[in-house]
């Protein structure tokens, strides 16, 4: 059996022969001419070199597992990417992709194998999170077709469900209260009245270590977030900065000094095991979500901590946005008022309407 195909507009001759594939290059430009030569001449020439021995596929290729190509892609992307990125991805593929078809030759691997793997995802995880899942066995496809291990990329045939836009959903002040009041474990209300009086993010919270935490002048250093087991540098230079730790939250962190004091760890929130937690997502899925149906509030994200404290800090008027914007560790202020200035009483109310323009 043999067929032809063309990649990069080149033409290509893709031939099964005793089980074995061959490809060869023609050379030719993809155009209904090189076609009609290919099919008519080359194509019938070269069945019959292979079928009299003239070209020897006795020896057939190794083959290249998605392992190989996994490593290949990392290799690729560790001088290009920063700490987290290259983080995330090494996780996704050691947890999501190599289990099931890390040791299969990529050649082998089906469509419909695709779709009903993706499909999994695409149930159990939010549409952002299957998508960039999806993006990075796609990513490891590519490296397979511009070796020529593959005729095409599974993933081009496979549609990914849109993004949700969830958007920033910041809770008032009482149900903040009522969220750190009612948290059952006493290092949970210290790690909520964090959250939601320095608008750190989870990641950054758990990598909080006390080294970091000056009780005198009342600021923390944010230097890290943690992902996937791992300390790694904030998204962005700006994430590097300085909080204040306000008035509020002075005794919910003196209580959590006293509860770590006789661990050898340097971590400000521990896990049961006394060992520092891999990332947010412990905290957001059981200890998080066991707390709003105790309390029979909807779901809302554990994100939304840090869009309360933007919230309740730009609604004070105690603060610049340009502060509020350090504060948050953004990147400029269009960000801060992109995102938050719909939560925000309308400043146009507090104009006085009597002064004099002409």
């Amino acid at each position: 059996m043999a067929s032809l195909y063309a990649k990069n507009n080149k033409l290509y001759l893709s031939i099964y022969h005793n089980g074995q594939r061959v490809i060869k290059p023609t050379g030719l430009e993809d155009n209904a001419k090189n076609r009609k030569l290919v099919s008519n001449d080359l194509l019938p020439n070269v069945l019959f070199q292979i079928q009299t021995g003239q070209i020897d596929i006795s020896s057939k290729k190794e083959s290249k597992t998605v392992s190989f190509y996994a490593e290949l892609f990392l290799k690729s992307k560790k001088a290009l990417l920063k700490d987290s990125s290259y983080v995330r991805y090494d996780s996704i593929i050691r947890n999501q992709i190599l289990p099931l078809f890390g040791n299969r030759d990529i050649n082998s691997i089906k469509l419909s194998e695709i779709k009903k793997w993706y499909n999994y995802w695409v149930s159990s995880r939010s549409s952002a999170t299957s998508i960039y899942i999806a993006n990075v066995f796609s990513a490891i496809f590519k490296e397979a077709f511009y070796d020529e291990a593959v005729e095409k990329n599974p993933f081009d045939f496979i549609k990914r469900p849109k993004k949700e836009q969830s958007g920033a959903k910041p809770f008032d002040i009482e149900t903040m209260k009522l969220l750190i009041s009612g948290a059952d474990d006493v290092w949970f209300k210290n790690f909520l009245a964090l959250s939601f009086f320095t608008g750190l993010r989870t990641g950054e919270a758990v990598g909080l270590k006390w080294e970091d935490i000056d009780f005198k002048t009342q600021e923390l250093e944010v230097k890290r977030t943690r992902r996937y087991g791992k300390d790694v540098s904030p998204k962005t230079q700006k994430g590097y900065r300085s909080v204040p730790i306000f008035d509020e939250l002075l005794p919910y962190l003196k209580n959590q000094r006293e509860l770590t004091k006789e661990s050898q760890s340097q971590y400000v929130f521990l896990s049961m095991y006394g060992t520092p937690f891999n990332d947010g997502n412990r905290i957001r899925d059981y200890h998080w979500k066991k707390l709003l149906e105790k309390l029979e509030l909807p779901y809302q994200r554990l994100y939304d901590t840090r869009s309360s404290f933007a919230t309740m800090m730009l609604s004070s008027g105690k603060f610049s946005i340009n502060q509020v914007a350090q504060m948050m560790g953004h990147t400029n202020i269009e960000m801060l008022i992109y995102k938050y200035n719909k939560f925000i009483p309308s400043e146009v109310k507090k104009l006085d309407k009597s002064i004099g323009l002409f």
